[in-house]
Order: C-alpha cells, then sequence, then structure tokens
C-alpha cells in the first residue's frame, strides 16, 4: 500500500460551524458501484493543521490491500469529529461501511458527523440554473479550475492497468536487479493520473464549500438596508452573511431575486387597484349589497332589513384602494385579497410598512421561503 502525504496551498471560503482542525474532506475511488463484486483501492483526505491544509491518500498496490487501506483510513479519522463529503451519503460512506461488514472490520463512521455537499445544496438547485449537481458543474459555476480530465468511470480501466503494468514490472525487477531508468515507469504514469484524479476531486471538495454561502442566503439571519419603491416595483435590499463568488438573479411570477457578493436585492412587481378586506369573524357582520360592503352588525342594527342580508364568508368584506404586494401565506396582517377564496393575499405598502423592520424581515424570509419551495 502507497501512503502520500503532501501540504496544500488551499484557501476554504466558507464557515463551517466548526474548528478547521476539526474537519476532514474524503473522497473513495472504486472499481465499480457495488461493494459486493468490486474493489476500494484508494481513500483520499484533506485536512488542517499546523495553519495550513493537508492531503492524505491511501493507495491499495494490488486488490488484497483493500483490509489495510481502509484500516488505515479509520485510524486516521479518529483526530476528527466531522466529515465533509460530495454526495458520499449516497456512495462513499454505504460503500466503506459495505465493507467492512463484508471483510468482518470492526469499524464504523457512526461516531462522526457526516456532512454531505450535495444534499445540502439539493434544495436549492433551481437558483444555480444548472443542468446537473455534479461537482465538477458546480466547479464550473463557481471558476474552479483542475488538472484533471477524467471521471471514476474512466479511471476503473486506469487502475486495471496500473495492477497488470506493476506487476510486469516487478517481474523485470526480480529477472534483471540491476535495472535502472531516468524515465517515470507506466505503472508510475499510470498512478499519477489516479493520484491526481482523488486530489483534484478532494481540492475542489475544499472549494466548492462556497456554494453552501449559497444556502445561507435562505438558511442565515440578514440585515436589510433599504426598502424602496422604484418603477412600480418594491425594492427590498438586505446584506447577506456571506459573500458570493458568482452573482445570480432568478426570477419567479412577479418576484426577481438578485445576489451580489454580499448583497441581495427582492424586487417585487406592485399591484395597483382596490382589493377587499375579509373579516374572519363573518358572521358578527352585515354585507349592504348597494354599497358592495360589509358592517358589524352593532351599526347594521340602525339600517333597514331591507338594505341589509347576513354577511357570508364570500360577502364579509370592506374594499380598499392603493398599491399592494403579494404575498403567498396569509402571514402579515392586514391583508387583502381579490375574492375570499384566493391563496394569494396582499399586503398594503405604505410609509409605516416600508420603516417596520420587523415586518420587512418577515416578509423577505416568507419570499425567500416560497422561492424555493415553489415548484
Amino acid at each position: 500500500m502507497i501512503t502520500k502525504r503532501i501540504a496544500l496551498d488551499l484557501k476554504l471560503t466558507y464557515n463551517y460551524d466548526y474548528a478547521l482542525e476539526d474537519l476532514l474532506f474524503f473522497d473513495i475511488e472504486t472499481t465499480g458501484f457495488s461493494a459486493d463484486s468490486s474493489y476500494l483501492y484508494l481513500i483520499g483526505c484533506i485536512y488542517y493543521e499546523d495553519n495550513s491544509f493537508h492531503l492524505i491518500q491511501w493507495f491499495s498496490e494490488n486488490i488484497n490491500e483493500e483490509e489495510k487501506l481502509i484500516g488505515s483510513f479509520f485510524d486516521f479519522i479518529k483526530a476528527y469529529k466531522v466529515l465533509i463529503h460530495y454526495n458520499g451519503s449516497g456512495f462513499d460512506i454505504p460503500y466503506i461501511q459495505k465493507k467492512c461488514f463484508s471483510l468482518k472490520l470492526p469499524y464504523t463512521l457512526d461516531n462522526i458527523v457526516s456532512f454531505d455537499i450535495y444534499k445540502k445544496i439539493y434544495p436549492y438547485k433551481k437558483i444555480f440554473n444548472l443542468p446537473n449537481l455534479k461537482q465538477k458543474t458546480i466547479e464550473l459555476f463557481l471558476k474552479i479550475q483542475r488538472k484533471d480530465t477524467f471521471n471514476g468511470g474512466d479511471l476503473i480501466e486506469v487502475y486495471q492497468s496500473f495492477i497488470g503494468k506493476r506487476r510486469l514490472e516487478n517481474l523485470r525487477n526480480i529477472r534483471e536487479p540491476n535495472y535502472i531508468s531516468d524515465k517515470p515507469s507506466e505503472a508510475d504514469i499510470l498512478l499519477h493520473t489516479l493520484l491526481l484524479h482523488n486530489e483534484d476531486d478532494l481540492k475542489g471538495l475544499v472549494l466548492i464549500s462556497s456554494i453552501l454561502n449559497y444556502v445561507d442566503i435562505f438558511e442565515k439571519p440578514f440585515q436589510i438596508t433599504n426598502a424602496v419603491i422604484n418603477d412600480n416595483t418594491l425594492n427590498i435590499e438586505f446584506e447577506i452573511g456571506s459573500s458570493v463568488m458568482t452573482p445570480f438573479s432568478y426570477r419567479l411570477d412577479n418576484i426577481r431575486f438578485d445576489v451580489n457578493n454580499t448583497l441581495a436585492t427582492l424586487r417585487i412587481d406592485l399591484y395597483e387597484g382596490e382589493l377587499k378586506f375579509y373579516y374572519e369573524n363573518y358572521k358578527e357582520y352585515y354585507y349592504l349589497p348597494a354599497e358592495d360592503k360589509a358592517i358589524h352588525k352593532s351599526v347594521a342594527a340602525y339600517v333597514d332589513k331591507d338594505f341589509k342580508v347576513k354577511a357570508k364568508p364570500s360577502t364579509a368584506y370592506t374594499r380598499k384602494s392603493g398599491t399592494f404586494v403579494p404575498q403567498y401565506e396569509s402571514l402579515i396582517s392586514p391583508f387583502f385579497k381579490h375574492n375570499q377564496a384566493d391563496k394569494i393575499s396582499f399586503l398594503e405598502v405604505h410609509t409605516d410598512f416600508l420603516l417596520q423592520e420587523e415586518h420587512l424581515e418577515q416578509y423577505v424570509s416568507h419570499l425567500l421561503d416560497y422561492i424555493i419551495k415553489s415548484k
């Protein structure tokens, strides 16, 4: 088994909720998807020590070294609290656990926190407008470059070729003990290719952690900096807690959402006109057909019975003209509707509303939630 350690010049641009020294980024390489019919030949990790990142890789030079490779990995991870990966919940972790079971190895990953970047960003996939959420696609989105050009499937054949070449080279060394070459052997070239792919995957894993800054826009506190009406839209600007590397814009219905660096802006189209405010306790009201409005029964007592009827949920309203913005749940009151059964309600936009930071924050959180959850 080969163990490789090198120092790396890497910068992590996302603040995990753990000390850097507690984090372990990891990735595996196998000869197939099934742990029952394939082999684990490479495990790589990146860790933080002495104020810099380091890479360690355990590589099986033949398929008989699986147990030694797995044991070395589990001995190493005892010092860490968080295992960070990309879709490792779907492949890497189940694969290793199945290998430990089939090889009767006494190891478990139950004692370390598992953090899957893929699962974390998946609910927010539509804001990125990407063809897929593969790690290399995320790297391109974040303008991260890599040297490796292979994918995991390509490397299965490379590893098989490595084993064959290394076996031949070992036989030649036995036959020709004095053989010396000033060039890398064919097996060494293949080994470099295998290690480089895993190294670039791991470096990419550290660097794409910045994609989590986009998630934090929707999950972490923010600070509203401005709210104004401009060109028939309500513009709400707010500072997010971290900086995004690549600006983006997203449009949904009559909402536009823009993010650039640490500044986010929601632009909501205004509705100008008349809406209705519906009273919840409609049984306390009478409807006046001639005036098209409802009044409380205490006032209706003075109205002739020929000009009033008991209000129903659909007629217990008063009309209001003004400037409004939509809300997709009945969250902030008072709210107005076109019709009582409508799911979308509206908030009146006036000076008091723009100055009420608590309501603005509640409204922004509501819109961000709507953007993510809507189909």
